[in-house]
């Protein structure tokens, strides 16, 4: 990937690598604390996003996730057959299938939310709020230009 400044010199693990290792913890911590609920942590995160911006689409979601639209698909499937999420069609497309979430897909929510809000308070508690807004704010900015750029996508 061509850049304009010169690459500064090895100083240790590359950001990558230590997203990477924060990001394994994390998932494998949360996926323990969401399985009373029926959910990988992925499954969570798509029904949150769906709880917040409900009448997405699969294509719309699987560009979100950096997933192929046949893996979003069968991630949908699986959440619809277990009655946590419906697929209604667009009402000025028909080929779009609008999701939403059922009464049982917010009670995951709900209470996933608070279980995982419990664990990142513990888990970011070596950081002061300040740190923790600088940490969230950069994170976005990275999100937000990778997404931009569609750098990673399916």
């Amino acid at each position: 990937m061509p850049t304009d400044q010169p690459a500064e010199p090895f100083s240790g693990p590359s950001t990558t690598y230590l997203v990477s290792q924060v990001h394994h913890p994390l998932r494998n911590f949360s996926d323990a604390l969401l399985k009373p609920y029926g959910v990988t942590g992925i499954q969570f995160t798509v029904l949150s996003v769906v709880a917040h911006r409900e009448k997405l689409s699969s294509a719309d979601l699987s560009r979100r996730f950096y997933v192929t639209p046949q893996s979003m698909g069968q991630l949908l499937s699986t959440l619809e057959e277990r009655g946590l999420l419906e697929r209604k069609e667009d009402a000025n497309n028909r080929r779009i299938l609008r999701i939403t979430l059922t009464p049982a897909g917010r009670e995951v929510v709900e209470a996933g939310t608070r279980e995982l809000n419990r664990f990142e308070q513990e888990a970011f508690s070596s950081l002061n709020p300040k740190e923790l807004k600088t940490l969230r704010g950069l994170l976005r900015t990275v999100i937000d230009d990778l997404r931009s750029r569609h750098i990673g996508a399916a």
